[in-house]
C-alpha cells in the first residue's frame, strides 16, 4: 500500500474508532442507568460541560489508541497481541469517565458503567480490527497492499525465507530482491575487511525503487559485522530490518524481544508467553476452582467419612511433586491407599507395569476399597484445587509428577513439560489414559505447543465425560 492509500486507510480507522468509542460510551450509559434509549439519554446529557468533556475525551481516546500501538501494522504479529493492546487501551479509555464522574457530577460514573464500556469497546473494537484484517488479506492475495521486501541469507536460510512469504501471500510481502551471501565474505568482513558487497547492494536497491522491509538471517557466528552494517543502513532511513532467527529451533522454540535497561534483548522460551491469555487463564483457574469447592463442600465430607471408616491413616495423601520449571510443591489429594503406601512401592516395582519412569500397576494391592471407587471416578484428584488456588498448579496441564518418576526421566526433551504449570486434567488423561510413557509425553508436548484458551476450555469439558466412564482410570 502507497504511503497516501495508507494515510487514508489509517484516517478512516481512527474515524472509524472514535464512532465506536462514543458509541460504546452511550451503550453503557444506557445499560447502567434507567434510560430505555439512546434519544432519552442525549434530552439529558446535553449540556455546555459536557460537550467539552466529549470533546476532551475524543481527544484522549486518540492520544490512547495511537499510543498503545493500534495503528501500527500487526501484519506479523499473533492476534493475541492486538487482543491484548486493545484490551489495555479500552480499560484506559474507560479510566476518565469513572475518575471524573464524581467531581463533574456525572450520574452514570458507576462500576456497572465501567463493565458495560469495557465490554462494548472491547467488542466494538474487536469486531472493526477482525473486518479490517479479513480485507486486508483479501487485498493482498489480489495483488494489493503489498511491501516490497530484500531478504539477504545464506543459501537455504534465504531460500526458505523467500519460499515462505511467497506461500503466505495473506502477509503481503513482494520479494523485490534475494541477496545469498556465503560465510567466506561475511568472515572478510568480521575481519575489517571493508563495506560489504552485500550492503552496497541493499544501498543500490533501495536507492533505485521503493523497500519497505529487509529481512536479515545470517549465522551470528559469521554474519555479525555485516548484520550491523545492514541495520545502521537501513535506520539511517528508516526502513525496518527483520532479524529472522537461525537459533531458535521452529518445531518448538518461540522468541520475542524484551528490554532490559534500554537494550533489546531477544527472549526464547517454550511454553505460553506472559500475556493477556495466560492472565486470563490464571483468572479462570481461581474462579472455578473457588466455586467448586464452595460447591463440593458437601462431597469432601462424605468422602473424608468414607476414607476414615474404610481404613487407618490421614483423609488426605501429601506428596512432594515437580511443577512448574521443576520447582517441588506439595500436591493434595485424598488418599486411595493405606497409609504406608510409599513404603511398600519399593517391594512392587517389579510389578510396575507402566512403561518408561512411571509407576502403575492395575491391581494396586495398596489400593483400599474407598479408594478404589475415589480413583474410577478421579474424585481423589479433588483437593488439587488447593493447589490451583495457590497458584502450584493449573485446571488443564501436563500432570506433575513425583520426584522418584522425574528422577527416571533421562530424554532431554522429555523435561520441557516442566515449562508449564501441571494440571488437574490434561489431553492424555480424557483421551484414555494410554499407559503408554511415549503417548503420555507427546500429549503433553502437543498441548505445550498448541495452547490456547479454547483449547483448555475444550479438554475441561472432555473431562467430564471422561471422568463419568471411568476409562483408564485405576
Amino acid at each position: 500500500m502507497t504511503n497516501p492509500h495508507r494515510t487514508t486507510v489509517l484516517a478512516m480507522l481512527k474515524l472509524c474508532d472514535l464512532v465506536v468509542v462514543v458509541s460504546a460510551f452511550m451503550l453503557a450509559v444506557c445499560a447502567s442507568s434507567n434510560q430505555t434509549s439512546w434519544l432519552s439519554v442525549l434530552e439529558v446529557r446535553i449540556e455546555l460541560r459536557n460537550v467539552i468533556f466529549i470533546l476532551i475525551y475524543l481527544g484522549y481516546c486518540h492520544v490512547i489508541l495511537q499510543s498503545f500501538g493500534l495503528y501500527q501494522s500487526y501484519r506479523l504479529s499473533p492476534s493475541s497481541r492486538e487482543w491484548r493492546d486493545l484490551g489495555t487501551a479500552v480499560l484506559m479509555l474507560a479510566l476518565p469517565p469513572l475518575l471524573l464522574g464524581t467531581p463533574l457530577h456525572f450520574q452514570f460514573a458507576t462500576s456497572a458503567f465501567l463493565t458495560a464500556f469495557v465490554a462494548f469497546g472491547l467488542c466494538g473494537l474487536g469486531i472493526e480490527r477482525r473486518l479490517l484484517r479479513a480485507l486486508a488479506r483479501l487485498m493482498r492475495r489480489h495483488g494489493q497492499n503489498l511491501r516490497n521486501a530484500i531478504i539477504v541469507g545464506n543459501g537455504d536460510a534465504a531460500l526458505e525465507m523467500a519460499s515462505r512469504l511467497a506461500q503466505r501471500a495473506d502477509l503481503g510481502y513482494h520479494v523485490v530482491e534475494l541477496i545469498e551471501s556465503d560465510g567466506q565474505m561475511e568472515i572478510a568482513a568480521n575481519n575489517g575487511g571493508g563495506t560489504h558487497a552485500v550492503v552496497g547492494r541493499i544501498a543500490e536497491i533501495i536507492a533505485s525503487r521503493p523497500v519497505d522491509e529487509v529481512f536479515v538471517g545470517l549465522p551470528l557466528d559469521v554474519g555479525q559485522s555485516l548484520i550491523r552494517s545492514i541495520v545502521s543502513l537501513c535506520e539511517e532511513q528508516g526502513i525496518t530490518v527483520r532479524l529472522v532467527s537461525t537459533v531458535v529451533d521452529p518445531a518448538f522454540a518461540k522468541a520475542q524481544v524484551d528490554e532490559v535497561d534500554g537494550h533489546p534483548v531477544i527472549t526464547i522460551f517454550t511454553g505460553p508467553p506472559d500475556s493477556l491469555p495466560l492472565a486470563m487463564k490464571r483468572v479462570i483457574d481461581l474462579t472455578v476452582s473457588l466455586i467448586t469447592l464452595i460447591a463440593l463442600a458437601p462431597l469432601f465430607a462424605l468422602v473424608a467419612i468414607a476414607i476414615k471408616v474404610d481404613s487407618d491413616g490421614p483423609i488426605f495423601f501429601v506428596q512432594e511433586r515437580v511443577g512448574f520449571n521443576r520447582r517441588r510443591f506439595k500436591a493434595y489429594k485424598f488418599r486411595t491407599m493405606v497409609w504406608d503406601a510409599e513404603r511398600r512401592q519399593q517391594v512392587l516395582e517389579a510389578l510396575n507395569e507402566a512403561e518408561g519412569p512411571i509407576f502403575k500397576i492395575r491391581q494396586d494391592p495398596r489400593v483400599t476399597r474407598a479408594g478404589t471407587w475415589l480413583r474410577r471416578l478421579s474424585f481423589d484428584e479433588l483437593p488439587q484445587l488447593i493447589n490451583v488456588i495457590r497458584g502450584d498448579m493449573s485446571l488443564v496441564g501436563p500432570r506433575p509428577l513425583p520426584l522418584r518418576d522425574v528422577s527416571r526421566i533421562d530424554v532431554i526433551a522429555h523435561k520441557r513439560r516442566f515449562s508449564v504449570k501441571p494440571g488437574i486434567t490434561c489431553i492424555w488423561q480424557v483421551n484414555g489414559r494410554e499407559p503408554r510413557f511415549e503417548d503420555w509425553i507427546k500429549a503433553d508436548m502437543d498441548y505445550i505447543d498448541n495452547w490456547s484458551l479454547g483449547l483448555d476450555v475444550k479438554i475441561i469439558l472432555k473431562t467430564i465425560p471422561a471422568v463419568l466412564s471411568g476409562r483408564g482410570a485405576y
